[in-house]
């Protein structure tokens, strides 16, 4: 009795698991991907939502790059169906100087018509090999307000190589 019991609970266990796994699987495939390229970097990237034979617009990325092709902007927006047009979601930058990468990051503001809500900014030590060393991340709350530092981390390297040969 106890052996069936358990042998039912396994197997509802394993139902769920399948079953959540399958949904995931259905989500992901509803989505179709649009690519444009030039001089071999993409420059926008367009997610289409399918509904059975039909794609609909759903979000829109564009890209930009330096002289050097590394990444330098990215800017998202979502789709509006009432009005059939883009509208501005958030916008992300890339700056690269002084053994340092950072990142900024800012929603769109419908009020302000500008890149200014929930703004955070995250700064990346480089080392001579061009290694992640460390990582700063700051807070804004608002426009006028001065960066708040959130949180500090310190990468070490040497314990992560420790963990790949063992």
């Amino acid at each position: 009795m106890k052996t069936t019991n358990l042998f039912k609970a396994i197997a509802f266990v394993a139902m769920i698991i399948i079953s959540v796994m399958n949904s995931e699987v259905k989500a992901q495939d509803n989505f179709i991907t649009n690519e444009e390229v030039k001089n071999d970097l993409v420059v926008a990237k367009t997610i289409f939502k399918q509904d059975g034979t039909y794609l609909y617009n759903h979000m829109r990325y564009e890209f930009t790059y330096d002289n050097e092709n590394r990444l330098t902007g990215k800017t998202a927006s979502k789709w509006d169906s009432l009005q059939s047009r883009w509208t501005p979601y958030f916008k992300m930058s890339y700056q690269y100087e002084n053994n340092e990468i950072i990142m900024s990051y800012a929603r769109w503001n419908k009020a302000h018509k500008a890149y200014d809500k929930d703004m955070k900014k995250s700064v990346y030590e480089m080392n001579e090999e061009n290694m992640p060393v460390a990582y700063k991340s700051y807070e804004k709350n608002s426009e006028k307000s001065n960066w708040t530092l959130a949180s500090y981390n310190r990468i070490d390297h040497t314990a992560n190589l420790l963990a790949m040969a063992e």
